[in-house]
Protein backbone atom coordinates (compact mmCIF):
# COMPACT_ATOMS: atom_id res chain seq x y z
CA UNK A 1 0.00 0.00 0.00
CA UNK A 2 1.15 3.50 -0.81
CA UNK A 3 0.83 6.91 1.09
CA UNK A 4 -1.33 9.48 -1.02
CA UNK A 5 -1.04 13.19 0.33
CA UNK A 6 -3.50 15.86 -0.76
CA UNK A 7 -2.35 19.05 -0.13
CA UNK A 8 -5.21 21.69 -0.20
CA UNK A 9 -6.96 24.51 1.59
CA UNK A 10 -10.40 23.61 0.25
CA UNK A 11 -11.55 20.71 2.31
CA UNK A 12 -14.22 19.78 -0.33
CA UNK A 13 -11.10 19.17 -3.09
CA UNK A 14 -9.64 17.30 -0.66
CA UNK A 15 -12.60 15.07 -0.06
CA UNK A 16 -13.68 14.99 -3.34
CA UNK A 17 -10.12 13.78 -4.70
CA UNK A 18 -9.86 11.21 -1.43
CA UNK A 19 -13.93 10.14 -2.76
CA UNK A 20 -12.53 9.53 -6.44
CA UNK A 21 -9.43 7.93 -5.80
CA UNK A 22 -10.58 5.39 -2.93
CA UNK A 23 -13.58 4.47 -5.53
CA UNK A 24 -11.16 3.77 -8.83
CA UNK A 25 -8.19 2.28 -6.94
CA UNK A 26 -9.43 0.78 -3.69
CA UNK A 27 -7.10 -0.18 -1.13
CA UNK A 28 -3.85 0.67 -3.03
CA UNK A 29 -3.33 3.99 -0.88
CA UNK A 30 -3.49 5.56 2.51
CA UNK A 31 -4.55 8.78 2.40
CA UNK A 32 -3.34 11.87 4.50
CA UNK A 33 -4.63 15.39 4.13
CA UNK A 34 -3.19 18.71 4.70
CA UNK A 35 -4.79 22.05 4.96
CA UNK A 36 -1.50 24.12 3.58
CA UNK A 37 1.96 24.27 2.95
CA UNK A 38 3.26 24.03 6.55
CA UNK A 39 1.05 20.69 7.06
CA UNK A 40 1.88 18.93 4.18
CA UNK A 41 5.97 19.76 5.27
CA UNK A 42 4.87 18.39 8.57
CA UNK A 43 3.26 15.24 7.37
CA UNK A 44 5.67 14.39 4.63
CA UNK A 45 8.50 14.75 7.46
CA UNK A 46 6.35 12.50 9.95
CA UNK A 47 4.72 9.93 7.46
CA UNK A 48 6.70 10.14 4.20
CA UNK A 49 4.00 9.85 1.85
CA UNK A 50 5.08 8.34 -1.62
CA UNK A 51 2.49 10.90 -3.88
CA UNK A 52 1.31 13.89 -3.41
CA UNK A 53 -1.01 16.46 -4.41
CA UNK A 54 0.06 19.49 -4.00
CA UNK A 55 -2.14 22.44 -4.26
CA UNK A 56 -0.06 25.63 -5.52
CA UNK A 57 -2.17 28.62 -4.30
CA UNK A 58 -2.47 28.00 -0.41
CA UNK A 59 -2.54 30.37 2.20
CA UNK A 60 1.08 30.47 4.81
CA UNK A 61 3.50 29.00 2.70
CA UNK A 62 3.13 28.05 -0.86
CA UNK A 63 2.48 24.72 -2.52
CA UNK A 64 6.07 25.73 -4.75
CA UNK A 65 7.82 26.64 -1.11
CA UNK A 66 6.64 23.40 0.35
CA UNK A 67 7.62 21.52 -2.36
CA UNK A 68 11.41 22.91 -2.49
CA UNK A 69 11.60 21.90 1.20
CA UNK A 70 10.02 18.25 0.89
CA UNK A 71 12.18 17.44 -1.95
CA UNK A 72 14.99 17.88 0.20
CA UNK A 73 13.83 15.80 2.57
CA UNK A 74 11.80 13.06 0.20
CA UNK A 75 13.54 13.39 -3.01
CA UNK A 76 11.96 10.08 -4.03
CA UNK A 77 8.53 11.60 -3.58
CA UNK A 78 6.24 11.75 -6.54
CA UNK A 79 4.74 15.46 -6.35
CA UNK A 80 1.72 16.47 -8.45
CA UNK A 81 0.90 20.20 -8.83
CA UNK A 82 -2.76 21.29 -8.72
CA UNK A 83 -3.43 24.67 -10.01
CA UNK A 84 -6.25 26.66 -11.30
CA UNK A 85 -6.33 28.46 -14.92
CA UNK A 86 -4.53 31.91 -13.55
CA UNK A 87 -2.03 29.90 -12.57
CA UNK A 88 -1.22 28.14 -15.28
CA UNK A 89 1.98 29.79 -16.73
CA UNK A 90 3.47 29.79 -12.74
CA UNK A 91 2.72 26.26 -11.99
CA UNK A 92 5.32 25.36 -15.52
CA UNK A 93 7.83 27.30 -13.75
CA UNK A 94 7.98 24.03 -10.99
CA UNK A 95 9.23 22.09 -13.88
CA UNK A 96 12.84 23.45 -12.67
CA UNK A 97 12.48 21.53 -9.56
CA UNK A 98 11.46 18.50 -11.24
CA UNK A 99 7.97 18.29 -11.01
CA UNK A 100 7.13 16.33 -14.19
CA UNK A 101 3.04 16.01 -13.61
CA UNK A 102 0.02 18.29 -12.95
CA UNK A 103 -3.30 18.77 -13.33
CA UNK A 104 -5.66 21.89 -14.09
CA UNK A 105 -9.17 22.64 -11.27
CA UNK A 106 -11.23 21.23 -12.00
CA UNK A 107 -9.40 17.67 -11.97
CA UNK A 108 -10.95 14.69 -14.46
CA UNK A 109 -11.38 11.96 -12.88
CA UNK A 110 -9.93 10.00 -15.67
CA UNK A 111 -6.91 12.26 -15.78
CA UNK A 112 -6.27 11.70 -11.96
CA UNK A 113 -6.62 7.96 -12.02
CA UNK A 114 -3.98 7.70 -15.39
CA UNK A 115 -1.98 9.88 -13.48
CA UNK A 116 -1.26 8.05 -10.09
CA UNK A 117 -1.73 4.58 -11.90
CA UNK A 118 1.96 5.60 -14.19
CA UNK A 119 2.97 6.70 -11.01
CA UNK A 120 2.06 3.67 -8.93
CA UNK A 121 4.27 1.61 -12.02
CA UNK A 122 6.98 3.98 -11.61
CA UNK A 123 7.25 3.47 -7.87
CA UNK A 124 6.92 -0.34 -8.43
CA UNK A 125 9.71 -0.25 -10.67
CA UNK A 126 11.78 1.01 -8.43
CA UNK A 127 11.18 -0.54 -5.12
CA UNK A 128 11.80 -3.83 -7.65
CA UNK A 129 15.23 -2.22 -8.28
CA UNK A 130 15.87 -1.45 -5.16
CA UNK A 131 14.77 -4.86 -4.16
CA UNK A 132 17.27 -6.58 -6.62
CA UNK A 133 20.18 -4.16 -5.92
CA UNK A 134 19.81 -5.15 -2.27
CA UNK A 135 19.87 -9.04 -2.64
CA UNK A 136 22.99 -8.62 -5.42
CA UNK A 137 24.26 -6.49 -2.32
CA UNK A 138 23.48 -8.75 0.69
CA UNK A 139 25.17 -11.54 -1.99
CA UNK A 140 28.35 -9.49 -2.93
CA UNK A 141 28.87 -8.67 1.31
CA UNK A 142 28.57 -12.79 1.32
CA UNK A 143 30.56 -13.26 -1.01
CA UNK A 144 33.53 -10.50 0.13
CA UNK A 145 35.03 -13.18 3.16
CA UNK A 146 35.76 -15.69 0.76
CA UNK A 147 37.27 -13.80 -1.93
CA UNK A 148 39.29 -12.17 1.00
CA UNK A 149 40.35 -15.75 2.46
CA UNK A 150 40.81 -17.09 -0.97
CA UNK A 151 43.55 -14.17 -2.15
CA UNK A 152 44.98 -14.68 0.95
CA UNK A 153 45.46 -18.42 0.84
CA UNK A 154 46.65 -17.89 -2.40
CA UNK A 155 49.30 -15.57 -1.27
CA UNK A 156 50.25 -18.21 1.94
CA UNK A 157 49.97 -21.28 -0.87
CA UNK A 158 52.16 -19.93 -3.19
CA UNK A 159 49.46 -20.02 -5.91
CA UNK A 160 49.44 -17.14 -7.07
CA UNK A 161 47.66 -16.32 -10.46
CA UNK A 162 48.06 -12.74 -11.32
CA UNK A 163 44.71 -12.20 -13.09
CA UNK A 164 42.99 -13.70 -10.47
CA UNK A 165 44.25 -11.48 -7.36
CA UNK A 166 43.90 -8.55 -10.00
CA UNK A 167 40.35 -9.70 -10.31
CA UNK A 168 40.05 -10.55 -6.34
CA UNK A 169 42.11 -7.20 -5.19
CA UNK A 170 39.61 -5.01 -7.17
CA UNK A 171 36.18 -6.93 -6.01
CA UNK A 172 37.73 -6.30 -2.66
CA UNK A 173 38.26 -2.87 -3.12
CA UNK A 174 42.07 -2.59 -2.34
CA UNK A 175 45.26 -1.64 -4.18
CA UNK A 176 48.00 -3.03 -3.86
CA UNK A 177 50.80 -1.83 -6.10
CA UNK A 178 52.92 -1.89 -2.84
CA UNK A 179 52.63 -3.22 0.59
CA UNK A 180 53.55 -5.69 3.45
CA UNK A 181 53.42 -8.69 5.59
CA UNK A 182 52.45 -9.22 9.00
CA UNK A 183 51.92 -12.56 10.63
CA UNK A 184 50.53 -12.90 13.84
CA UNK A 185 51.50 -16.33 15.60
CA UNK A 186 50.59 -18.06 19.15
CA UNK A 187 53.16 -20.08 20.11
CA UNK A 188 52.69 -22.37 23.05
CA UNK A 189 55.39 -24.67 24.90
CA UNK A 190 52.95 -26.74 26.94
CA UNK A 191 49.62 -28.98 25.52
CA UNK A 192 47.47 -27.24 27.96
CA UNK A 193 47.75 -23.65 26.32
CA UNK A 194 47.49 -25.67 22.91
CA UNK A 195 43.75 -26.91 24.23
CA UNK A 196 43.21 -23.67 25.97
CA UNK A 197 44.09 -21.73 22.88
CA UNK A 198 41.53 -24.13 20.59
CA UNK A 199 38.54 -23.23 22.50
CA UNK A 200 38.99 -19.16 22.34
CA UNK A 201 40.12 -19.56 18.16
CA UNK A 202 37.26 -18.58 16.75
CA UNK A 203 36.97 -16.07 19.73
CA UNK A 204 40.23 -14.46 19.23
CA UNK A 205 39.79 -14.43 15.38
CA UNK A 206 36.40 -12.51 15.25
CA UNK A 207 38.04 -10.30 17.84
CA UNK A 208 41.45 -9.68 16.10
CA UNK A 209 39.74 -9.37 12.25
CA UNK A 210 37.47 -6.44 13.00
CA UNK A 211 39.89 -4.47 15.28
CA UNK A 212 42.53 -4.11 12.27
CA UNK A 213 40.05 -3.53 9.77
CA UNK A 214 38.18 -0.81 11.44
CA UNK A 215 41.81 0.74 10.98
CA UNK A 216 43.35 -0.45 8.09
CA UNK A 217 42.72 -1.41 4.86
CA UNK A 218 43.91 -4.47 4.53
CA UNK A 219 43.62 -8.34 3.95
CA UNK A 220 43.14 -10.85 6.84
CA UNK A 221 44.03 -14.93 6.36
CA UNK A 222 42.09 -17.01 7.77
CA UNK A 223 43.66 -18.90 10.98
CA UNK A 224 45.60 -21.98 10.32
CA UNK A 225 47.13 -23.61 12.87
CA UNK A 226 48.32 -20.95 15.53
CA UNK A 227 48.91 -18.58 12.74
CA UNK A 228 46.81 -15.45 10.83
CA UNK A 229 48.62 -13.40 8.44
CA UNK A 230 47.89 -10.08 7.60
CA UNK A 231 48.74 -8.02 4.17
CA UNK A 232 49.13 -4.77 4.42
CA UNK A 233 48.57 -2.24 1.38
CA UNK A 234 50.79 1.16 1.20
CA UNK A 235 47.16 3.09 0.63
CA UNK A 236 47.20 2.49 4.54
CA UNK A 237 50.52 4.24 5.28
CA UNK A 238 50.53 7.99 7.25
CA UNK A 239 52.11 10.66 5.55
CA UNK A 240 55.67 11.12 6.94
CA UNK A 241 56.59 8.16 8.45
CA UNK A 242 58.55 5.43 7.20
CA UNK A 243 56.80 2.11 6.21
CA UNK A 244 59.12 0.20 8.50
CA UNK A 245 58.57 2.57 11.53
CA UNK A 246 54.73 2.54 11.17
CA UNK A 247 54.88 -1.37 10.85
CA UNK A 248 56.62 -1.97 13.96
CA UNK A 249 54.17 0.59 16.11
CA UNK A 250 51.05 -1.18 14.28
CA UNK A 251 52.36 -4.85 15.28
CA UNK A 252 53.35 -2.71 19.37
CA UNK A 253 49.92 -1.82 19.10
CA UNK A 254 48.35 -5.02 17.78
CA UNK A 255 50.97 -7.04 20.48
CA UNK A 256 49.46 -4.99 23.38
CA UNK A 257 45.36 -4.74 22.40
CA UNK A 258 45.55 -8.96 22.23
CA UNK A 259 47.10 -9.04 24.94
CA UNK A 260 45.05 -7.06 26.89
CA UNK A 261 41.90 -7.89 25.18
CA UNK A 262 42.49 -12.01 25.40
CA UNK A 263 45.38 -12.68 28.05
CA UNK A 264 47.44 -13.90 25.12
CA UNK A 265 50.90 -13.28 24.22
CA UNK A 266 51.61 -13.41 20.67
CA UNK A 267 54.57 -13.26 18.78
CA UNK A 268 54.48 -10.89 15.52
CA UNK A 269 56.55 -11.10 12.59
CA UNK A 270 56.86 -8.34 9.83
CA UNK A 271 57.97 -8.51 6.19
CA UNK A 272 59.87 -5.80 4.03
CA UNK A 273 57.96 -3.45 1.87
CA UNK A 274 57.53 -5.13 -1.79
CA UNK A 275 55.71 -4.60 -5.16
CA UNK A 276 53.29 -6.41 -6.65
CA UNK A 277 51.46 -9.88 -5.60
CA UNK A 278 54.85 -12.17 -5.95
CA UNK A 279 56.02 -9.21 -3.89
CA UNK A 280 53.41 -9.70 -1.29
CA UNK A 281 53.74 -13.03 -1.13
CA UNK A 282 57.76 -12.71 -0.62
CA UNK A 283 57.08 -10.30 2.16
CA UNK A 284 54.99 -13.12 3.71
CA UNK A 285 57.93 -15.80 4.00
CA UNK A 286 59.79 -12.91 5.70
CA UNK A 287 56.76 -12.03 8.11
CA UNK A 288 56.78 -15.81 8.61
CA UNK A 289 60.67 -16.30 9.54
CA UNK A 290 60.25 -13.10 11.69
CA UNK A 291 57.63 -14.60 13.40
CA UNK A 292 59.45 -18.15 14.09
CA UNK A 293 62.35 -16.62 15.57
CA UNK A 294 60.40 -13.71 18.00
CA UNK A 295 60.51 -14.35 21.78
CA UNK A 296 58.71 -13.89 24.84
CA UNK A 297 61.47 -10.75 25.68
CA UNK A 298 61.45 -9.53 21.77
CA UNK A 299 57.64 -10.94 20.71
CA UNK A 300 57.73 -8.54 17.50
CA UNK A 301 60.67 -8.94 14.78
CA UNK A 302 60.78 -7.08 11.72
CA UNK A 303 62.44 -9.06 8.33
CA UNK A 304 65.32 -6.04 8.12
CA UNK A 305 66.46 -6.94 11.44
CA UNK A 306 66.54 -10.61 11.08
CA UNK A 307 68.39 -10.61 7.81
CA UNK A 308 71.13 -8.17 9.79
CA UNK A 309 71.83 -10.53 12.46
CA UNK A 310 71.78 -13.28 9.87
CA UNK A 311 68.66 -15.29 11.83
CA UNK A 312 65.88 -16.79 10.19
CA UNK A 313 65.10 -20.42 9.49
CA UNK A 314 64.51 -22.98 6.58
CA UNK A 315 60.93 -23.48 4.67
CA UNK A 316 59.81 -25.89 2.90
CA UNK A 317 60.61 -24.76 -0.33
CA UNK A 318 59.09 -24.21 -3.50
CA UNK A 319 61.27 -26.91 -5.20
CA UNK A 320 59.76 -29.30 -2.38
CA UNK A 321 56.56 -28.82 -2.49
CA UNK A 322 56.20 -29.16 -6.88
CA UNK A 323 58.37 -32.33 -6.33
CA UNK A 324 56.05 -33.88 -3.94
CA UNK A 325 52.98 -32.55 -5.89
CA UNK A 326 54.33 -33.89 -9.40
CA UNK A 327 54.54 -37.14 -7.87
CA UNK A 328 51.25 -37.05 -6.43
CA UNK A 329 49.76 -36.33 -10.28
CA UNK A 330 51.83 -38.95 -11.34
CA UNK A 331 50.27 -41.40 -8.62
CA UNK A 332 53.44 -42.44 -7.29
CA UNK A 333 52.69 -43.46 -3.79
CA UNK A 334 56.57 -44.68 -3.05
CA UNK A 335 57.75 -41.39 -4.33
CA UNK A 336 55.52 -39.48 -2.83
CA UNK A 337 55.48 -40.83 0.40
CA UNK A 338 59.52 -40.47 0.28
CA UNK A 339 59.55 -37.46 -0.53
CA UNK A 340 57.13 -36.34 2.54
CA UNK A 341 58.70 -38.42 4.46
CA UNK A 342 62.24 -36.15 3.72
CA UNK A 343 60.53 -32.84 4.29
CA UNK A 344 59.03 -34.06 7.80
CA UNK A 345 62.23 -35.28 8.97
CA UNK A 346 63.91 -31.40 7.88
CA UNK A 347 61.40 -29.89 9.53
CA UNK A 348 61.69 -31.91 12.80
CA UNK A 349 65.52 -32.28 12.23
CA UNK A 350 65.83 -28.16 12.06
CA UNK A 351 63.05 -27.20 14.44
CA UNK A 352 63.82 -29.41 17.04
CA UNK A 353 61.26 -30.12 19.89
CA UNK A 354 58.94 -27.03 17.77
CA UNK A 355 55.61 -28.41 18.05
CA UNK A 356 53.65 -25.32 17.21
CA UNK A 357 56.55 -24.70 14.69
CA UNK A 358 56.19 -27.77 12.92
CA UNK A 359 52.47 -27.78 13.01
CA UNK A 360 51.67 -24.53 11.15
CA UNK A 361 54.87 -25.80 8.19
CA UNK A 362 53.28 -29.04 8.11
CA UNK A 363 49.25 -27.57 7.95
CA UNK A 364 50.75 -25.12 5.54
CA UNK A 365 51.87 -27.34 3.18
CA UNK A 366 49.31 -29.93 3.18
CA UNK A 367 46.54 -26.91 2.73
CA UNK A 368 48.76 -25.88 -0.40
CA UNK A 369 48.68 -29.53 -1.71
CA UNK A 370 44.98 -30.27 -1.46
CA UNK A 371 43.93 -27.26 -3.01
CA UNK A 372 45.90 -28.15 -6.09
CA UNK A 373 44.54 -31.50 -6.37
CA UNK A 374 41.70 -32.46 -3.99
CA UNK A 375 40.12 -29.38 -2.63
CA UNK A 376 39.42 -29.89 0.71
CA UNK A 377 38.49 -27.12 3.15
CA UNK A 378 41.70 -26.04 5.65
CA UNK A 379 38.84 -26.87 8.39
CA UNK A 380 39.31 -30.20 7.45
CA UNK A 381 43.30 -31.08 7.77
CA UNK A 382 43.41 -28.79 11.06
CA UNK A 383 41.05 -31.20 13.11
CA UNK A 384 43.37 -33.72 12.93
CA UNK A 385 45.96 -31.84 14.36
CA UNK A 386 44.08 -30.75 17.41
CA UNK A 387 45.70 -33.93 19.28
CA UNK A 388 49.17 -33.64 18.24
CA UNK A 389 51.24 -32.82 21.75
CA UNK A 390 54.48 -34.19 20.45
CA UNK A 391 56.81 -34.59 17.88
CA UNK A 392 55.75 -37.94 17.31
CA UNK A 393 51.85 -37.64 17.54
CA UNK A 394 52.69 -34.78 14.85
CA UNK A 395 54.63 -37.23 12.54
CA UNK A 396 51.78 -39.57 12.69
CA UNK A 397 49.20 -37.01 11.94
CA UNK A 398 50.97 -35.74 9.21
CA UNK A 399 51.47 -39.37 7.74
CA UNK A 400 47.71 -40.07 7.86
CA UNK A 401 46.75 -37.40 6.12
CA UNK A 402 49.09 -37.71 3.57
CA UNK A 403 47.81 -41.32 2.87
CA UNK A 404 44.15 -39.96 2.81
CA UNK A 405 45.31 -37.28 -0.02
CA UNK A 406 46.85 -40.16 -1.92
CA UNK A 407 43.49 -42.24 -1.77
CA UNK A 408 41.77 -39.24 -2.53
CA UNK A 409 43.71 -37.81 -5.47
CA UNK A 410 43.40 -41.43 -6.73
CA UNK A 411 39.89 -41.13 -6.72
CA UNK A 412 40.07 -37.82 -8.64
CA UNK A 413 41.79 -39.00 -11.51
CA UNK A 414 39.24 -42.05 -11.76
CA UNK A 415 35.96 -39.58 -12.14
CA UNK A 416 38.34 -37.20 -14.49
CA UNK A 417 39.07 -40.30 -16.59
CA UNK A 418 35.31 -41.18 -16.48
CA UNK A 419 34.52 -37.68 -17.13
CA UNK A 420 36.87 -37.23 -20.18
CA UNK A 421 35.15 -40.45 -22.07
CA UNK A 422 31.43 -39.16 -21.14
CA UNK A 423 32.33 -35.55 -22.68
CA UNK A 424 34.02 -37.70 -25.91
CA UNK A 425 30.76 -39.39 -26.06
CA UNK A 426 29.00 -36.22 -25.96
CA UNK A 427 31.34 -34.35 -28.90
CA UNK A 428 31.22 -37.55 -30.95
CA UNK A 429 26.94 -37.92 -31.09
CA UNK A 430 27.06 -34.16 -32.00
CA UNK A 431 30.25 -34.47 -34.49
CA UNK A 432 29.87 -38.17 -35.90
CA UNK A 433 28.44 -36.94 -39.06
CA UNK A 434 31.18 -35.20 -39.81
CA UNK A 435 34.80 -35.95 -40.69
CA UNK A 436 36.30 -36.30 -37.23
CA UNK A 437 39.22 -38.33 -36.02
CA UNK A 438 40.54 -39.77 -32.74
CA UNK A 439 43.22 -36.92 -33.12
CA UNK A 440 40.56 -34.19 -32.68
CA UNK A 441 38.43 -35.44 -29.91
CA UNK A 442 41.47 -36.49 -27.93
CA UNK A 443 42.25 -32.61 -28.22
CA UNK A 444 38.95 -31.91 -27.21
CA UNK A 445 39.15 -33.31 -23.98
CA UNK A 446 43.05 -32.45 -23.44
CA UNK A 447 44.36 -35.86 -23.49
CA UNK A 448 47.09 -37.50 -25.78
CA UNK A 449 46.19 -39.74 -28.72
CA UNK A 450 47.62 -42.67 -27.24
CA UNK A 451 46.24 -42.25 -23.87
CA UNK A 452 42.76 -41.78 -25.02
CA UNK A 453 42.58 -44.47 -27.39
CA UNK A 454 43.32 -46.75 -24.61
CA UNK A 455 40.83 -45.06 -22.12
CA UNK A 456 37.96 -44.91 -24.80
CA UNK A 457 38.67 -49.00 -25.52
CA UNK A 458 38.31 -49.42 -21.67
CA UNK A 459 35.53 -47.63 -20.95
CA UNK A 460 33.44 -48.54 -23.78
CA UNK A 461 34.68 -51.97 -24.93
CA UNK A 462 35.00 -50.31 -28.57
CA UNK A 463 37.71 -49.10 -30.64
CA UNK A 464 37.15 -45.42 -31.37
CA UNK A 465 36.56 -46.57 -35.32
CA UNK A 466 34.43 -49.17 -34.43
CA UNK A 467 31.90 -46.71 -32.01
CA UNK A 468 31.75 -44.16 -34.78
CA UNK A 469 30.77 -46.62 -37.44
CA UNK A 470 28.24 -47.84 -34.98
CA UNK A 471 26.68 -44.35 -34.39
CA UNK A 472 26.75 -43.98 -38.15
CA UNK A 473 24.77 -47.10 -39.13
CA UNK A 474 22.36 -46.92 -36.59
CA UNK A 475 21.40 -43.36 -38.40
CA UNK A 476 21.25 -44.78 -41.84
CA UNK A 477 19.32 -47.49 -40.66
CA UNK A 478 16.63 -44.71 -39.30
CA UNK A 479 16.96 -43.06 -42.29
CA UNK A 480 16.27 -46.17 -44.83
CA UNK A 481 13.20 -47.04 -42.87
CA UNK A 482 11.94 -43.12 -43.32
CA UNK A 483 12.28 -44.17 -47.27
CA UNK A 484 12.49 -40.11 -47.99
CA UNK A 485 16.18 -40.41 -49.04
CA UNK A 486 18.20 -42.05 -51.66
CA UNK A 487 20.75 -44.31 -50.77
CA UNK A 488 23.47 -41.44 -52.00
CA UNK A 489 21.75 -38.92 -49.56
CA UNK A 490 21.75 -41.35 -46.71
CA UNK A 491 26.09 -42.00 -47.41
CA UNK A 492 26.22 -38.10 -47.63
CA UNK A 493 23.92 -37.93 -44.30
CA UNK A 494 26.06 -40.07 -42.13
CA UNK A 495 29.32 -38.81 -42.72
CA UNK A 496 30.43 -40.74 -45.38
CA UNK A 497 31.83 -39.51 -48.83
CA UNK A 498 31.88 -42.42 -51.33
CA UNK A 499 28.78 -44.64 -51.49
CA UNK A 500 30.41 -47.56 -52.28
CA UNK A 501 32.24 -47.68 -49.59
CA UNK A 502 29.24 -46.98 -47.09
CA UNK A 503 27.53 -50.03 -49.00
CA UNK A 504 30.66 -52.01 -47.72
CA UNK A 505 30.47 -50.93 -44.47
CA UNK A 506 26.72 -51.30 -43.85
CA UNK A 507 26.73 -54.87 -45.09
CA UNK A 508 29.75 -55.73 -43.28
CA UNK A 509 28.17 -54.56 -39.61
CA UNK A 510 24.08 -55.11 -40.75
CA UNK A 511 24.52 -58.59 -42.59
CA UNK A 512 22.27 -56.57 -45.71
CA UNK A 513 22.78 -54.31 -48.37
CA UNK A 514 21.69 -50.58 -47.82
CA UNK A 515 18.69 -51.56 -50.46
CA UNK A 516 18.13 -55.29 -48.89
CA UNK A 517 17.95 -53.53 -45.70
CA UNK A 518 15.52 -51.15 -47.02
CA UNK A 519 13.10 -53.73 -48.53
CA UNK A 520 12.99 -55.93 -45.19
CA UNK A 521 12.17 -52.79 -42.87
CA UNK A 522 8.97 -52.36 -45.84
CA UNK A 523 7.75 -55.68 -45.46
CA UNK A 524 8.10 -55.61 -41.17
Amino acid sequence: MYKLLIADDELREREGLELMVSRMMPCQFEILHAENGRKAIQIAEERRPDIIFMDIQMPGIQGLDAVKEINRMLPGARIILVTAHEYFAYAKEAVTLGIKEYILKPAKRDEIIHILRKLIHELDEERGKRREELEVKEKLNRLLPLAENEMALMLLMDSIHEFDCEQLAELLDIRWEQGYAMVLSFPFKEQQDWNVFQTRRKELYEGVKPYIKSQLGCLISPLIGSRMAIFIPAASWEAGKSPRAQSLNWGERLHAWIEASFGLSAAIGIGSLKKGFEGLRQSYQEAAAAASTASSAEPICHADDLLLNGGGRSRITPEEERKLLDSLYRQNREEAGMRFSQVLERLFAEAGDNVPQCRDEIIALLISITRQQVHWSPADLLAHFDSAANIAMLRQAAIEQMERILEEVGKEREKRKFHAVERARMYLAECYKSDISLEQTAEYVNLSPFYFSKLFKLQTGETFIDYITRLRINEAKRLLELEELSFKEICYEVGYNDPSYFSRIFKKTTGFTPSEYRQQSALL
